[in-house]
Order: C-alpha cells, then structure tokens, then sequence
C-alpha cells in the first residue's frame, strides 16, 4: 500500500514531558510518542492536550493548565520541526514545509470555574479545542462516571459552549455523560466532536458513542477520534487488538459513513495498548487491517488522517493570533 498520512486528535504527551522529562525532540526509551516516532510514520498532525485533573479545584487547575501551556510552548512549539496550528491556514503552511503540525486542547474545563473569560484567554493562549468534562462533575456539565443520575449542560455550560463556538474553540464531548451530550446536540450552531471515544455498539462501556449519538456528530459534520484504550475496545482481553478497533471503525462507517472517522488513540493517557502494539509505531498497521476490511485506500487516507486535517482546514478560521 502507498504510504499513509497519519493524523491524531488526542495524546497527553505533555504528561511526559512535564512530570517524566520526556524530551519531545529526541528519540526515548519510554512514552508512547516523541517527535522522530511521529516522524517515523509519517505522521502530520497530533493534538496535545493538557489534562486538567478535577481533583485539583479549579484555581489549582487553572494554574495546572498555564504551566502546561507554558511547557508546550517552550518543548514543542519553540521546535524547527513544529509548527503552531491556531488557524486553518497553519494546517496547510505545515504540510508544504514538511513539519509536524500541533494543536493544544485542554481536557476537563474545570479551570474555568464560572469564568468565560477564561476561555478568551486560553484561545490568546493558542487552545483550539477544550473537552467539556473529564469523567467527574463541573461547572459546566456532569462527566460519564457520575453514573446514571448525571445531568446535562448547566446554564453556564450553555454559555460556555457558546462561547466556545463563538471563538472558533471545538467543542469536544467526550467523557460528557449522555445528558450533557444531547444538551450540546441542542445549542451547537458548529460542528462538535467527541476526539477520543468508540461505538457502544461494538464494546459497551460508557465512554463510548452510541448510535444516535454517532448519527448526530455526524449530522453537525463533526467527528470520531477512534481510542486505542483496551477496555474501550472490547470487554475482553484477547479481543483488545487493532482488528477490533477497525470493526469499530466499519461500525461507525455503516451508522454515519466514514467521513466522520479520525484518529484519536490516546496516546501516552493509557497505560496499556492494544494487544501486540508498544508505541505509535504500531499504528501502522491498521491502513492493512482496514484495507482487509474492505476500505478503499480513498477512504483509508481519509480515517488516517484527511478527514481531521479537512475538518481543522474548515473549523478553526483563518485567522492565526
């Protein structure tokens, strides 16, 4: 097969970086991914998100949020290799001049207490995507492990969502409870996406998509990140393999058609892989497996990658800050 462009919307790299002194710029023993690993694969594109745990309470997580910013900043963005994406333009500007193109999201808005003027400064900041919740509670919705009492969108989850579409920020649903997922369905005048969850249909866990859900991004002509986390790709052991993980992806092309499917693993955020992978260098076998499923190489490049880089060139303006 011809070599396949790889396009990722979801790693907690920066984890790395800041508390294990991963070194983004040079080859390493541990982590999932590092710059001459995506080089290694062709990868063109990867979201880094700053995680922001909830257990901190909102001021430690806000300042939680700045460093990270701060440490990609000063570790991936200052790089030769590496450019910036904050518009749709910087999509394109990476791609002719042969680099990786980044972007910053942050996961869990638990920073912004009641503030929407945070958001107008972490998008100042160069954060183009944020999701809502992780798996607990906030001030803008209830997460998936709330269980099954979990609410929807609070009137200022409202507001912040808006907000968010109003600064080209993406909205991402993942982790957000099944209320707050229809609650965002409701407002969303732009497409939202859920950047690192599976189908419902193929392994039942909460943090994955059921169909109507899966119809609905769709009908907003947003997208899927499929995540590589074992227990979100089967419930057992044996079947939680790159094999599985594509009848995800030939589920979810058979819901809503594969131009809502990307990539989105999870890297260095698990602790575990698939059955038979060790670091992103093993994803490239799924363009075989996919083609084995009977997915045409257009279609191919497209979930490896053209589908999100398509969605980024059309979602985050044009104008860079």
């Amino acid at each position: 097969m011809a070599l396949v462009k790889f396009a990722d919307f979801h790693c907690d790299t920066l984890l790395n970086i800041h508390s294990r002194g991963l070194d983004f710029a040079a080859g390493n023993n541990f982590g999932h991914l590092d710059l001459p690993r995506l080089k290694e694969i062709n990868c063109v594109f990867q979201c880094f998100a700053v995680f922001c745990d909830p257990k901190f309470g909102q001021e430690a997580a806000l300042r939680r949020a700045l460093r990270l910013l701060n440490v990609a900043k000063e570790k991936i963005f200052s790089l030769p290799d590496v450019v910036w994406v904050k518009s749709g333009a910087d999509i394109d500007a990476a791609l002719q001049q042969g680099k990786l193109a980044g972007l910053l999201s942050i996961e869990g808005a638990d920073f912004l207490g009641d503030d929407l003027f945070l958001l107008d400064l972490v998008y100042s900041l160069g954060v183009r995507l944020i999701t809502l919740t992780w798996n607990g509670r906030n001030t803008i919705a209830d997460g998936i492990m709330v269980g099954d009492n979990a609410g929807g969108l609070t009137a200022f989850g409202v507001r912040a969502v808006r907000k968010m579409q109003e600064l080209n920020i993406i909205v991402d649903v993942s982790h957000l409870a099944e209320r707050g997922f229809w609650d965002v369905s409701k407002i969303a005048v732009k497409p939202f996406v859920a950047s690192h969850s599976n189908a419902w249909e193929i392994c039942p866990h909460p943090r994955n998509l059921k169909d109507d859900q899966i119809r609905e991004i769709a009908r907003h002509k947003g997208l899927i990140g499929m995540n590589l986390c074992p227990s979100f790709v089967a419930e057992s052991r044996k079947d939680q393999t790159l094999t599985t993980l594509v009848k995800h992806i030939s589920h979810i092309a058979s819901v809503a058609g594969p131009e809502v499917i990307c990539l989105g693993c999870d890297w260095d955020g698990i602790t575990r892989l698939p059955e038979g992978m060790n670091d992103v260098r093993d994803i490239l076998e799924i363009a075989d497996i996919l083609a084995r499923a009977g997915f045409s190489a257009k279609e191919i490049g497209a979930i490896c990658s053209d589908n999100l880089l398509n969605f980024l060139r059309e979602n985050l303006g044009q104008d860079a800050i």
